[in-house]
């Protein structure tokens, strides 16, 4: 069994079907189909069962699987070796992140790291903090950047920075002028409110109940570039870290008001990494770059007015 079928397998087994694998691997459904029915023979044994909704692994798959994820990680990991001993950092380092941090902080570091290490390629994925966390666990991507709440235990939260949920308005939105806010003060008007965020979308609509004050949820989307233009045209309240609005802030057409009285102000932003699994040198040295990057944020305008709202 050669890296290429690893690979295909792999795929399949989370994607969860031969077509979604196809579209991913831009490789024929009949190709990886005769590959996987191939290593079937070989084994003596099925690695899937084939069923109405798709393929679901059976016991041996599921310890194909283990086998694939540890064998394609070391291979890697051999890799980089391989390129240290040229001097070189090279590879692919796979990255699970939150999409708020797409919209700078992440370009802005991956673009240093190509110009110090231009071999090495990356892969980005985006998602909700359960999604990153078992990316990472499940060894979909080699480090993931997330909010310090649940995780697998065979990762761990590294490189912690406060990261606070706050109130985002237009600058001519009532709340503007606060110092800071409570969600009831939010609820009073329209909510522009983030899907697929479990847990964070369940906090806020839980602390609200609470309050008895649900407010009017004007719009819902898991793409932060859907709820920006509204929040712009004062159209209601979001709840987002300063990252997602990082040129906004700082040109004043969107204002970061804190949350007080609410567990959403006091969430810490940082690095997921495998427990267990060794990472490649390239890995390491992005990990390490990415800590720097975090800390750096502390001294941000918009992390000052935090600090100051936690001072007083």
């Amino acid at each position: 069994m050669h890296a290429a079928f690893l690979r295909y397998f792999t795929v399949v087994a989370r994607a969860g079907s031969i077509r979604a694998a196809s579209e991913q691997l831009h490789v024929a459904s009949s190709a990886i189909s005769r590959q996987i029915q191939k290593v079937e023979d070989e084994l003596g044994t099925p690695l899937f069962e084939r069923l109405p909704g798709g393929l679901r692994l059976t016991q041996a798959g599921k310890r194909l699987l283990a086998h694939a994820d540890r064998t394609l990680n070391d291979f890697e990991v051999l890799k980089g070796e391989l390129g240290a001993l040229r001097g070189e950092k090279t590879g692919t380092v796979s990255i699970a992140s939150l999409d708020s941090l797409l919209v700078s902080f992440l370009p802005e570091q991956v673009s240093k790291y190509h110009k110090a290490h231009p071999k090495v390629d990356f892969r980005v994925r985006t998602g909700a903090h359960g999604t990153v966390a078992t990316m990472v666990a499940e060894g979909e991507a080699d480090l993931g950047i997330t909010f310090s709440l649940a995780r697998p235990e065979d990762t761990e939260f590294i490189a912690p920075i406060p990261m606070p949920l706050m109130a985002m308005v237009a600058r001519d939105h009532p709340l503007a002028e606060r110092e800071s806010v409570t969600l009831s003060d939010c609820a009073a008007y329209n909510l522009l409110l983030q899907l697929d965020t479990a847990p964070i979308r369940s906090l806020i609509e839980m602390e609200l109940s609470v309050l008895n004050r649900t407010g009017r949820v004007l719009a819902a989307s898991n793409n932060l570039m859907m709820l920006k233009p509204m929040i712009l045209e004062g159209d209601g309240v979001a709840f987002y870290t300063p990252l997602g609005m990082v040129h906004e802030l700082a040109e004043g057409s969107i204002v970061a008001v804190p949350l007080a009285g609410t567990r959403l102000g006091g969430l810490e932003l940082g690095l997921l990494v495998p427990r267990r699994r060794k990472l490649t040198q390239a890995s390491e040295a992005l990990v390490a770059q990415l800590t720097e990057g975090l800390e750096a944020l502390r001294e941000a305008p918009w992390m000052q007015k935090f600090n100051a709202l936690e001072r007083a």
